[in-house]
């Protein structure tokens, strides 16, 4: 049965004062789905959930929010894959599993040393989904590793829903020319993620202008990796990442290992020379890379043409597939 867009509203769930990845793109679809006169409201999870819940990133979206579900037929929850086992909660509303991330839903489900409920012999509560068929319960997927991983789990009913970069990364740097004389030599990388191998290479060329993205603001985050010819990313990659995409149209040559969604060529379209099985003891073999981006960088940042013009017509891809996807719940 199709619902009524006049008498549906769609709870869009994420953790309370809380910035990163996930929760934009939670606000961000919210956005969306209001911009196509639905109604919808945030659910905000977590201790500040009743006090100040909107992390300060997001109140430009300006999306109503709610503590409470109305657990109706008419309605539709969207649930990231960190929050899994509250689909179990609701038994009358369409569910709505948007897979963002494949490692952060395993590290959640991850079994704890104790367990109250295991040692006085009580059934444990479900903190997660079972991957057993449940009524009223669609996919949606952010990457091509994500489908990957539900496939491998007998897991249908699976629709591509994936994201886009805000306009501060497209709008000014589409016709952007990268050039030696608008880049320096320095190579930028995030220290929250793969920072055991990037210590390696550090140590290996202290002489190399290596900058970490730490306590900065997002528009100076576009400033460094503007300044930047490299951005370098030997972390796991738990869903189409977003520094990769935003160095990508900074003019950076993007630099990855094979994790994650980096392994596919859909989430990450960049030459498998840039793609590397970081092994210890073969620094020197990245570092020379490294150099030669330096050198031949007005070259070898061509090879991230076709990726940057992808980047761009993601919101437009977002949107489309997006419009697919409503057609599933109403006429």
């Amino acid at each position: 049965m199709k619902l009524n867009k006049t008498t549906t509203t769609f709870y869009l769930i994420a953790p309370a004062n809380f910035a990163s990845g996930g929760p934009l793109l939670m606000h961000q679809l919210a956005s969306k789905l209001i911009g196509m006169g639905f109604k919808a409201k945030m659910m905000y999870i977590g201790q500040q959930s009743y006090i100040n819940p909107v992390h300060e990133f997001y109140k430009r979206f300006k999306i109503p929010y709610t503590n409470i579900i109305t657990d109706i037929p008419e309605n539709i929850a969207i649930f990231p894959e960190i929050y899994t086992g509250m689909i179990y909660h609701y038994k009358k509303i369409h569910k709505v599993i948007w897979w963002l991330s494949v490692d952060f839903f395993l590290a959640a489900i991850r079994p704890k040393p104790f367990s109250l409920r295991r040692f006085l012999g009580l059934k444990p509560t479900v903190y997660h989904y079972d991957f057993k068929k449940e009524p009223l319960l669609s996919h949606w997927v952010q990457s091509h590793y994500a489908r990957h991983f539900l496939e491998s789990k007998s897991v249908t009913d699976i629709y591509n829903l994936s994201d886009y970069l805000d306009a501060i990364f497209i709008d000014k740097l589409k016709e952007r020319s990268f050039t030696n004389q608008n880049k320096k030599n320095r190579i930028v990388y995030n220290p929250k993620k793969g920072f055991s191998d990037m210590l390696e290479l550090i140590r290996k060329a202290p002489y190399i202008d290596w900058f970490p993205i730490e306590n900065i603001t997002p528009s100076q985050v576009r400033q460094l990796l503007l300044s930047a010819k490299i951005y370098i990313d030997f972390g796991n990659h738990p869903g189409k990442d977003r520094i990769p995409r935003e160095a990508a149209m900074c003019g950076c040559i993007i630099v990855t290992n094979r994790k994650g969604s980096a392994n596919f060529a859909e989430d990450i379209p960049i030459p498998d020379k840039f793609k590397i099985d970081f092994i210890p003891g073969k620094e020197r073999d990245v570092i020379d890379l490294l150099e030669n981006c330096f050198t031949a960088y007005e070259k070898e940042v061509r090879h991230f043409d076709s990726y940057r013009k992808k980047i761009e017509q993601e919101e437009a891809v977002f949107n489309n597939d997006l419009s697919k996807i409503m057609t599933t719940f109403f006429d």
